[in-house]
């Protein structure tokens, strides 16, 4: 009885084995394919797919993918077709590659066709109305979903700030079961866009937590309404700063012409990009001192001479 429990343990191992590898296999290239796609190497791509044993349905949705990404929607849309199986991550894949490539009506198109939808499928549908600036019709679609998560609710409340209703997204903003960062932050930054900066420091002092997003948000919204030094006192106490930090809070002094604070700042920097190098020398040539700005490209990244 051990024998043949021994044999039968013996002419199964190979075929665990054998699956396993072929797994892995499998794994590895659908990774390739994703990998090449974001590199733009469209050709390689599709070179390593077509030499699938096996292809599963994880390999056809990382190849129409990468034809989504690289600007090819109709080859994509071939390959979709020819697809054995599709599941809702498939279709959902398909709405969302029309949507990147701008084409919201062929994305509609797809919704109304799906067999089954998720929540995902009526947020990419919502996400590519906004980012087309229908937001009438990216509402009309929210309100008719069976549910909603967090995303949903905070990809609209984008949209209705995008096109400055924000009266509007605030009463959705209260309505929101769930609020992360990214939603306060969002509204915050509809206020400040609209100058409306008392109600926008309001909603961030009453923040749950914050991070350097939000800090930046706010600071921002002081600057580009030429509050410069209550943005200044803002940025003295963020826990945390980033580039964008600090290029936000140089651009509102070189804006508002006061370079000798532009330049302490600057040189307090940890970290001087391109963008912040740029910012100054643009200070400088606005505020009519164009000696400095020819002369800094160079100087920029070496110590001042006290």
């Amino acid at each position: 009885m051990k024998n043949t429990h021994a044999r039968i343990i013996q002419l199964r191992f190979p075929l665990i084995h054998r699956r396993t590898y072929c797994s892995n296999v499998a794994i590895s290239e659908n990774r390739d394919i994703a990998r090449y796609g974001r590199l733009g190497q469209i050709h390689n791509a599709r070179q390593v797919f077509d030499s699938l044993r096996e292809k599963n349905t994880v390999s056809w949705n990382s190849i129409v993918a990468c034809y989504f990404q690289n600007n090819q929607p109709t080859e994509a849309r071939n390959l979709f077709d020819q697809m054995p199986e599709r599941s809702t991550v498939s279709w959902n894949g398909l709405i969302s590659g029309y949507v990147k490539n701008r084409m919201v009506k062929e994305a509609r198109q797809v919704f109304d066709k799906m067999p089954d939808r998720n929540v995902v499928s009526w947020t990419a549908m919502i996400r590519g109305y906004v980012e087309e600036g229908l937001v009438a019709e990216a509402e009309t679609l929210f309100w008719q979903m069976p549910e909603r998560n967090v995303v949903s609710w905070t990809v609209m409340l984008g949209g209705l700030i995008h096109v400055n209703q924000i009266d509007k997204a605030r009463e959705l903003f209260d309505m929101m079961p769930v609020k992360d960062v990214v939603a306060w932050t969002s509204m915050v930054g509809g206020y400040c866009q609209t100058g409306r900066l008392a109600e926008a420091r309001q909603l961030f002092d009453e923040m749950p937590e914050r991070n350097v997003v939000s800090w930046t948000t706010m600071i921002s919204g002081y600057v580009q309404n030429q509050h410069v030094d209550v943005a200044r006192k803002l940025f003295e106490v963020m826990p945390m700063k980033n580039e964008v930090s600090w290029t936000a809070m140089l651009m509102g002094y070189t804006q508002c012409g006061r370079m000798t604070d532009a330049m302490d700042l600057f040189d307090a920097m940890p970290y001087k990009s391109v963008v912040s190098c740029n910012a100054v020398i643009l200070g400088f040539g606005q505020n009519g001192d164009v000696s400095k700005a020819r002369k800094h490209p160079f100087g920029l990244f070496y110590p001042r001479e006290s």
